[in-house]
């Protein structure tokens, strides 16, 4: 079957292609010339200033700009995604890569993500950690600096694949597409790698207080990254089941706070969340007061450190697993309990009393596995950094490890899939608010069945993409009927709608008002006092621009190929830090074996 074309939307044209591709070509031959010169021996710019921060940091060359040049790119991609999301909340789709000022930061700062990758690959020479990889003879690079290349070159080849998708699907508004996720998902795991960096230096330099706030910031960093997955929640247009949300933040938290208390010792998990906030907070209040888009909520996470630190006190750090397992627990009990007060605080969905016990559950499974791949990610950069350790057993600990992982996937694609059962209908009423031009009208519905919303995990009113966005829960007024508690805007640009989320997972909607989009060929929807109308999937209601004459098979495919990516991903990151750590093992039992020797010598 043969897709065409002409019907999608928001995809480059030549010359957005050409500003990519331009871009992209000066800096891969910036770096080549870079690389050639610095490995046949001549004098760069960039070598002499790595050479002088190494020496005011006390770092390898290789290591000296890598730092700070990757919290850079990585603020510069949250910043963009954020802005990038609240735009098209707002406005709509766009027309292309470069179709909104927000894809420059999340484009430049992937660029310069690969670009920290690349530089100690060109900078790398002796002293290096104790397992490296061999390029050519004599060229040998650390484990991270080909893990944070990797991590920005999937999330570069996302801008591309993101337009294909486009002409092949249409307009796939949901973070939660598969090139969407490629491009964050590569800008997330290169924090990994950037804390194997740190590690392969503390094993040749040691710890100095500022490395220690450079992981800090890293950590903190992770907390902000891992809550882009989690926007569409926060922005309060979900299209996935609410359950999702304390999974999410259950998870970010549980792995970042653990893996950084295990390795750093008290106050560092409020440390990383005093980071996470400042800058999390500032980026939702530069995306919402100065560029005038959507304000972005975000979770509140200080239960969660505290919930770290109280449990690393009574327990220590000695034993990183127990103490992975014991505060994902608590994290996902005491965390989401706190989390769901918050909802009803500040969020713009509230968490109904309903979802707590399926959250409570699901929270303590994925708080457990979370846990233990914070602890197995702690153990295995303490070991790079040179740590001799007796007990547990490496291959215990790569069990322990392996078993946190596949617990969150797990729960993750069981809670993941959609449904939209048919058979809820409503009768509409509109009482007129605004008239003229701009009408806008409060909405009452009369649900058959009139049990449908008991229950609901949100049911609201919704309108967005005309110039704004806008959330009103429907209040219930009889039995069976509801009422929105704000207008809805029936003109314009505006897309309004009725949401319901039934059960665990049944996502459904009904139309209001949208209006004619003659580009993908939709016609005017605009319903009418005391008119019938039925609830059909959400999907088909939000994600309008979708293409439905697609094959299924071509949908799987993408997921597929995505699937097959962050498996790489997660693979890389298992292979070189494991081998990161082997090296920092053998390289501390020679160094205790000379000790050892010595002691003897002089006894």
């Amino acid at each position: 079957m043969t897709v065409p074309l002409a019907a999608s939307t928001g995809t480059a044209t030549f010359g957005q292609i050409a500003i990519v591709t331009g871009l992209v070509s000066l800096m891969y031959l910036a770096l080549a010339v870079l690389l050639w010169r610095e490995r046949t021996g001549r004098v760069t710019l960039v070598g002499r200033l790595a050479d002088t921060i190494g020496r005011l940091d006390g770092v390898p060359r290789w290591a000296a700009l890598t730092p700070y040049l990757h919290a850079v790119s990585l603020l510069a991609c949250a910043f963009g995604v954020w802005w990038d999301i609240a735009v098209h909340i707002d406005r709509g789709r766009d027309t292309g890569p470069f179709g909104t000022p927000a894809h420059y930061p999340i484009f430049f700062g992937i660029l310069g993500v690969i670009i920290s990758g690349v530089l100690p690959i060109a900078l790398a020479r002796k002293p290096l950690p104790a397992r490296t990889i061999k390029l050519t003879k004599g060229w040998r690079i650390p484990c991270s600096a080909a893990l944070v290349t990797v991590c920005g070159t999937f999330a570069l080849v996302g801008f591309p694949l993101d337009d294909m998708w486009h002409r092949l699907f249409g307009e796939d508004v949901t973070l939660w597409g598969p090139t969407h996720l490629l491009m964050i998902g590569g800008v997330v795991f290169s924090i990994f790698a950037r804390l194997l960096a740190s590690a392969e230096v503390e094993q040749l330099a040691g710890l100095n207080v500022r490395r220690r706030i450079q992981e800090i910031v890293a950590v903190g960093a992770l907390l902000i990254a891992w809550d882009l997955f989690s926007t569409e929640f926060n922005y309060g247009v979900p299209q996935f089941p609410l359950i999702l949300q304390p999974i999410l933040i259950v998870f970010g938290a549980a792995l970042a706070f653990t893996l950084l208390r295990a390795r750093r010792g008290p106050g560092t998990a409020f440390a990383a969340l005093a980071v996470f906030l400042v800058i999390r907070g500032a980026i939702a209040w530069a995306v919402n007061q100065p560029l005038g888009e959507i304000l972005g909520h975000f979770p509140l996470l200080v239960a969660e450190a505290a919930l770290v630190e109280l449990t690393a006190f009574a327990l220590g750090n000695k034993n990183r697993f127990r103490l992975g397992v014991v505060a994902g627990a608590l994290i996902g009990t005491v965390g989401v309990l706190v989390e769901f007060w918050w909802s009803q605080v500040w969020m713009p969905i509230h968490w109904p009393a309903s979802m707590i016990p399926s959250a409570l559950g699901f929270g303590v499974v994925t708080g457990i596995g979370a846990g233990l791949l914070g602890a197995w990610l702690a153990t295995r950069y303490a070991e790079v950094a040179g740590e001799v350790r007796e007990t547990p057993p490496v291959r215990r600990t790569h069990q322990l490890g392996a078993l946190g992982l596949v617990v969150v996937v797990a729960t993750l694609f069981f809670c993941v899939p959609r449904s939209a059962n048919p058979g809820v209908s409503a009768t509409v009423s509109l009482e007129r608010v605004a008239t003229g031009a701009e009408p806008t009208a409060y909405v009452t519905v009369k649900l058959d069945p009139a049990d449908a919303a008991d229950g609901a995990r949100w049911f609201q009113a919704l309108a967005w993409q005309g110039g704004g966005s806008m959330t009103h829960p429907m209040k219930k007024i009889a039995e069976g009927t509801y009422r929105s508690t704000d207008p809805l805007p029936m003109y314009g640009k505006w897309k309004s709608m009725v949401r319901l989320h039934q059960g665990p997972r049944d996502l459904v909607a009904m139309w209001v008002y949208a209006p004619e989009d003659a580009k993908i060929e939709k016609p005017a929807v605009q319903v009418s006092d005391g008119q019938k109308v039925d609830f059909i999937g959400e999907q088909q209601v939000l994600r309008r621009e979708e293409r439905t004459d697609v094959p299924r098979w071509m949908w799987n495919g993408g997921y597929a190929l995505l699937a097959v990516v962050g498996s790489l991903e997660v693979a890389g990151i298992a292979w070189l830090v494991g081998r990161g750590a082997r090296g920092g093992r053998l390289r501390a039992a020679h160094l205790l074996a000379q000790g050892n020797k010595r002691e003897k010598e002089t006894a």
